[in-house]
């Protein structure tokens, strides 16, 4: 039985002074709806990740959230994160009893998401908050400067990185696939390697979890793939999420040709 925990956050702002009551409010409501957005979330990624056919979750919409945030706070969703989401106070008064165990258990999954939808209704009513900007521009360098330090050490602890497309394995011919694919690997869609750095892990290979047509679809094409040194799955980021990292690294030391052939720098 597997267990998800609510989202804990890693910074904190030091004080809520210089906030009405009504205003503290608003931000509490802020808080806890984003504490049930990633309660949800990371189940549904957990479901999806074990059985994305069987298991029908719906994915969680943060949109109206993300609208709220600048409506009500007038923050960015990243702004808010670093911010008044990390106030040690807020976090402790915001919900710590979701649990979500079962996949199919779908009348606690819809009790976690109307409570999520009830704390987005009473933000939406509640009074306007104009957090202060120098402490959130503060806590936005924080958080970029600890975001590069953990890319950093995750960095030191990669092999080989590539930048990777998903793609159909029926555009491979049947003799690649047999020689890329391990026999077991059953998904449709698979990795395949574009360019990278440091050592050159396999042209194709399977995917962590199995894709639908309907997730292939919907989901970013290019991603940044983190190997350890026995070629396992470290990391593997949207590469809209792998600025830090792609910044750190430089122009890629190799790629592969349209003709498949490898180019060195």
């Amino acid at each position: 039985m597997t267990m998800i925990a609510p989202f804990l956050f890693s910074l904190a702002v030091s004080s809520t002074a210089g906030y009405s009551q009504s205003e503290l409010r608003t931000l509490q409501y802020a808080v806890n709806s984003h504490v049930y957005s990633q309660a949800l979330e990371q189940f549904y990624q957990h479901c999806i990740t074990l059985d994305p056919e069987q298991y029908m979750i719906k994915k969680p919409d943060n949109s109206r959230l993300n609208s709220l945030l600048k409506q009500q706070l007038q923050l960015e969703p990243e702004q808010f994160v670093s911010s008044v989401a990390a106030n040690p106070k807020l976090r402790q008064r915001a919900p710590d009893d979701i649990v979500l165990t079962d996949c199919i258990d779908h009348a606690s999954y819809q009790k976690v998401l109307d409570k999520y939808e009830l704390e987005l209704f009473a933000l939406e009513i509640a009074t306007p908050v104009k957090v202060n900007s120098q402490t959130t521009e503060s806590q936005r360098k924080q958080q970029l400067k600890l975001k590069v330090k953990k890319a950093t050490e995750l960095l030191e602890r990669s092999k080989a990185i590539a930048m990777v497309s998903i793609v159909d394995r029926n555009s491979l011919s049947t003799l690649e696939q047999s020689n890329f694919l391990h026999p077991d690997y059953k998904g449709r869609y698979i990795y395949r390697v574009d360019q990278g750095w440091r050592n050159i892990p396999a042209r194709y290979m399977g995917m962590q979890s199995y894709l639908t047509e309907k997730q292939f679809a919907a989901s970013p094409k290019t991603s940044l793939l983190l190997l350890d040194q026995h070629n396992q799955f470290l990391k593997v980021f949207d590469e809209a999420d792998a600025k830090v990292y792609l910044n750190l690294l430089g122009k890629p030391e190799w790629h592969f040709d349209n003709q498949g052939n490898l180019q060195r720098r």
